[in-house]
């Protein structure tokens, strides 16, 4: 439906401007989308990762900014499960 695409353009605008993956709040009244908040999404170890991955093929962000992404306690995680 056209309410998916308006999302979708949406959302890759938001994570092209904070360059990370977003939590996003919506809803959709009466076939319209409204846009409630956005913040940085937290993620664990492993996903810290594939974001970081993700976020750097899809070229919102560089290799060094992804990587500076990729806390130390998500290397923990991934190091001691």
């Amino acid at each position: 439906p056209e309410v998916y695409k308006e999302f979708k353009s949406n959302t890759d605008i938001l994570e092209k401007h904070y360059g990370d993956m977003q939590d996003i709040e919506f809803t959709i009244q009466e076939g319209q989308l409204y846009m409630l908040q956005t913040r940085t999404g937290k993620r664990g170890g492993e996903a810290a990762v594939k974001i970081a991955v993700d976020l750097v093929e899809q070229g919102f962000v560089t290799k060094e900014e992804s990587i500076a992404k990729v806390l130390p306690e998500h290397l923990d995680q991934l190091l001691h499960p």
